[in-house]
Order: structure tokens, then sequence, then C-alpha cells
């Protein structure tokens, strides 16, 4: 007794077609017929023709292909998991309301080209079936559906091109042991060539060589395959790459989860953002994330919150911390730690607690993780980032103590201590250390002129110590020396100020000058005020600042005040050397004493 029978033919030169005929007893059931334009294949009033150019069909049945980009995915699809091919039954129609609708014309034709083009681009399928069920088309469509559809749908063997697993399938899941069931597999030769031969050469690298990118496109052109067709194929063999699809299933698994709540939070939005960013450096191409967002996201109401990007990159990478996928849970890569450790260091700047609060939660949440699931790694990475940003606080801790308090100092050992960590971060990018610690200190407006000397004297003797011409003492002896000179201004200027105030117009000559230093260093030694000789060029360091100030509030000052001009006043701050902070403090003094609003002050400011 013969419960199968299976066929191969050509339709043409380019295509294969397979049969699959399965049922009870197929010895005395005729079932095929030659005619002038092709094949025909029919049983009890249902047919299936392959022509040369295409197929026609009547009676019961459908096409079953595997999705992949191009073809048409109902939203209810995609939001179920597990569905994994297209069916489409003969005659059926979807109303305005999404759902399905049959009628009994199930007569059509379909030619190759719309065929490969609208469905898979390799391999589809068509199926008619021959019941003891009676009834109109339509009735027995709709009864087909209803038996095969929630199965035949996510079957893995449409995928494999297993045709006797499928056609056995169908026949099981119809219940009726005379049924007849007629599986037909259309194959495109150049189309399955193409995809193979990107699959070969993409796999082992996960990119093409310019000499892989020349074989491909010879390969399309000699086969006439359509751009469109070329791309559509070149997706679908990445996203069968496991690792790849382990990330795309991820994606869609979030948007389906978006998708039931109705709307899109921060943390959602963090979420896709990084599997997008690390998608990029696995070489998988945004087309594949697009094509779900269009379909999920178009509609959805997206939760937006003003953040920064800073905080928008450091709630993408701690997100990345809990993904599904193995292979990027936990990832930090060297970019990723660049962006959080600038973070850090503009969320200090702005005084933005945001990010304390995210890393607190992602250690928390990293902590609970390995507690529930004994899986370690998303931890692990976590407290290989804590790590970093120690070091960064002990770092920024002591050069910004140097530079901005008065006095400040800085030991050998600690000199050593942030010496050892340029090594550190300087290995994560070239140039990092002086992109977070000196360059951004030296464009802090408030940086007095005191603490930029230090600042440039620690680099400089930093780079020194690398080259050997200069050792941790003599640069902790250039800072003591330093800290002892602002010590001697500070204390020298606010006498002067305090004593002589009538006198800066006085010292106009060299003579004048050296007299005012003479005296003026006799009555602060002899007071007590300072032990030991000043050096000259203290004195004549604050002889010219005090005419700086006298200029700014006695000419400057009341024209900016009249004219609002504050570009005046920033370019006095830019160019006169005097510290920001102090000049403020004279402004303020000045619009107390004169009674003048505090508003236009606020107003120059800004």
């Amino acid at each position: 007794m013969i419960r199968e029978i299976k066929l191969q033919g050509n339709a043409n030169e380019n295509v294969d077609y397979h049969v699959t005929v399965a049922g009870v007893d197929l010895s005395n059931r005729y079932f095929h017929e030659f005619l002038p334009d092709g094949d025909r294949f029919f049983s009890g009033g249902n047919e299936f023709i392959i022509t040369r150019t295409g197929v026609r069909y009547m009676g019961t049945g459908g096409s079953l292909c595997e999705y992949m980009f191009g073809v048409d995915l109902p939203l209810k699809d995609l939001l179920r998991k597990d569905v994994s091919n297209r069916l489409v039954m003969y005659g059926a129609v979807y109303d305005n309301a999404d759902n399905i609708t049959f009628t009994s014309s199930t007569t059509s034709e379909e030619s190759f080209d719309q065929a490969f083009l609208s469905g898979n681009a390799v391999s589809n399928y068509y199926f008619f079936a021959h019941t003891n069920r009676k009834g109109e088309l339509k009735e027995l469509q709709r009864y087909i559906l209803k038996d095969i559809g929630k199965q035949i749908k996510r079957t893995g063997a449409v995928g494999r091109s297993n045709d006797t697993s499928l056609c056995r399938e169908i026949f099981e899941l119809l219940g009726d042991k005379k049924a007849l069931i007629f599986l037909f597999r259309l194959v495109n030769k150049r189309n399955e060539e193409y995809f193979s031969t990107f699959r070969d050469l993409y796999s082992k690298h996960k990119s093409l060589s310019p000499a892989a990118t020349i074989e491909l496109d010879q390969l399309a052109q000699s086969y006439n395959i359509i751009p469109y067709q070329q791309e559509r194929i070149k997706i679908d063999s990445m996203y069968k790459l496991p690792e790849n699809k382990k990330v795309v299933d991820e994606y869609k698994d979030i948007l389906i989860g978006v998708s039931d709540k109705g709307e899109v939070n921060p943390s959602d939005l963090a979420k896709l953002s990084r599997l997008r960013t690390l998608s990029l450096r696995l070489n998988i191409p945004y087309t594949l994330f697009d094509t779900l967002d269009d379909l999920l996201l178009k509609d959805m109401h997206i939760v937006e919150v003003e953040e920064p990007d800073y905080i928008r990159d450091t709630r993408a990478i701690c997100e990345g911390f809990f993904l599904e996928t193995d292979k990027l849970r936990g990832h930090v890569s060297t970019e990723d730690l660049v962006k959080l450790l600038k973070a850090k260091q503009k969320s200090t700047l702005h005084r933005d607690m945001t990010f304390e609060s995210l890393l607190l939660d992602t250690v928390r949440a990293c902590d609970e993780h390995a507690r529930d699931t004994n899986d370690m790694s998303a931890l692990e990475s976590m407290s290989s980032v804590l790590t970093y940003f120690d070091r960064y606080d002990s770092t920024s801790s002591l050069i910004n103590n140097l530079a901005f308090m008065e006095n400040a100092s800085i030991s050998e050992d600690s000199i050593r201590s942030i010496f050892g960590n340029i090594e550190v971060f300087d290995l994560i990018k070239d140039g990092l250390f002086r992109d977070l610690f000196i360059d951004s200190i030296r464009e802090n407006r408030y940086l007095t002129r005191y603490g930029r000397k230090k600042v440039d004297t620690l680099h400089t003797g930093l780079v020194q110590i690398k080259t050997g011409d200069t050792t941790y003492r003599d640069l902790s002896n250039a800072l003591t020396e330093l800290s002892e000179q602002e010590k001697l201004y500070t204390i020298i200027h606010r006498y002067v100020k305090d004593r002589f105030r009538s006198i800066y117009s006085e010292l106009n000559s060299k003579e004048d000058q050296e007299i005012f230093i003479q005296d003026l260093t006799r009555e602060i030694q002899s007071k007590g005020i300072i032990d030991g000789p000043v050096p000259h060029t203290v004195f004549e360091e604050i002889i010219l600042d005090i005419r700086k100030e006298s200029f700014y509030l006695n000419n400057l000052l009341p024209h900016i005040i009249v004219s609002r001009d504050s570009k005046v006043r920033e370019d006095f701050l830019m160019n006169s050397g005097l510290d920001r902070f102090y000049v403020e403090e004279l402004e303020k003094d000045y619009f107390d004493m004169n009674q003048i609003e505090k508003n236009i002050l606020e107003e120059l400011r800004k």
C-alpha cells in the first residue's frame, strides 16, 4: 500500500518543484497529467498547475512559507514569539477589524516572480487537501485553517524544507484517515545559490571582504537578481546566524512586552538602544530592527523624559547588564567604559544625581540577579566598572583639591598614585586621562590663576616622570613652591588693599614701584605677617592686578552697566588674568556701595 509519493521536476531553468502526496492508499488514486503549458495535479475538484512562468490553482488549500524580511507580517503573528511561518488560505481576506473572512473564490494564479518576491525569496509551499468533508469551499477552507493553522504556522519543517514531515503533519492534523494531501515546494535555484554563497562568505567573519562583495555582485548580475531581492536574502541570512538571531529575538521580545503595556518608558528605550548599539558592533544591520519598530512602535505612546545625552547613554549601558543574550549580557566595551567615565565627569560638573542613582540601582539589580540566578557575569562586569570609578574618584579628588583649594599641595605618594592611574586610563583610550582630569579643569571658568599654574605643572611633571626627566620628589617640591607663592600672594594682596587704597594711581614709574615694594616688605615683616623674603615677582604681580581691578571698577564696569554690554565684561574676564570669582566679588561690592539694582548684575552674568 503506497502512503507517500514524491516527485521532482523543473518548471524552467531557474525554478525547481518538489511534489509530495500523502494519504492512506495512493496506488489507484490518479492525480497527475501533462498539459501543453505545464504539469497538472488534481484530486476531487482541487487542482494545482505548474507552468513555465508561474502557478494556477483552484479548490481548497493555500500557500505557506517561512517568514523573512519583506514578507507581509501581520501584527498578530509578530506578537506570538513561536510563530515562524506565513500561512495564506485561498479565498481568505482580512476585514477592517483585522479578522479573517472566507469566500468561495479560491481560483487564482501567481507568477514565479510574484511568488518569490512577496513570499520567501528561496522556497515557497502550496498545498491542497482532498477530504471527505462536504460543504461550500469557504466552509471547507475555514475548517482546514482551524485544524492545521496553529501548528503549521509554528512548525520547523517549513524552514528545514522537510517535505515529508510537513505533509505528514498536515495529514494528521486534518484527522481524516481518507484524506489526500498534495504539497508543492517551489525553489528558486538562483536565489538559493546567492543565499548559500552570501552565508558562506559572511558567517566566518560576520562581514564581507572587498573580494567577497565583488563575487556577490557578479553573481547577482549574472543571475539578474534585483537589488531589493539581494537585500532580503542578505538580511535573512544574517538573521539566521544563531548569535545574531538571539539578539534580534531579544529586541523583538522587548517590543512585544512594550506592546502589552501600550507605552514605551525610558527603561525600555534604553534597552532597545543598547541592543542596537551592541548589534552594530556584531555587524548586525539596523534594518532588522527598523522593520520591527515600524510594526510595533508605529502608534505607541512613548513616555519622554528630558535627559541629557550622557544620562541616556548611561541608562542604555546599565540596562545592557540584564540582556537575555549571553554574549551581550554584562558586556562593557572600551567605548562603553569611556562613555561611563565621561558621564560621571559631566554628572559631577552639573551636580546631577541621576547618574549615581542609576549606578546604585544597577549595582543592586546585579546583586539580586546573581543571587536569584547564580549567574555572576553581570555582577562581575559591574564590579570591574566600579573599580574604574574608584580610580576616577581618587584621582579627581586629588587634582581638584590641588586646583581649587587655596594653599593645597600634593605628596609624593599621591603623585605616584596619579601616575599609576594615567597608565590605567590611557590604556582604555589614548589621551583619556588628560581629557578627564586636565583639560576639563582647565576649561573651568572659575579656575584661579595659581590653580591653573599648579594643574599645568602637575601635568607637565607627570609627562617628564614618564620620560625620566624629573622625579616624584622634584614634582612635589615644585607644587609646594607654587602653593607657598599662592599663600604669599593672598596674604600680601589682602594687606595691600586694606592699607594702601589710595596709592594705586601714584605708582606710575618703575622707581615709585620699587620704593613702594621696599617699604611694604619692611612693614609686613616688622608686623610678622610673613616670615622671610618675598619674591619680587609676587609684588609685581599684585601691583599689576590691583591696577587691573582699579581700571575695571573705575572705567570699564560703569560703561558695561550703562550699555548692558556683557561681551565687554566677558572679554575682560577672559584676558585680564584675574580670577573670575574674585572679580564677581568686586562687582557685588560695587553694586552694594553704589546701590545699583542686582538684577542688572544678574543679567550681565547670564
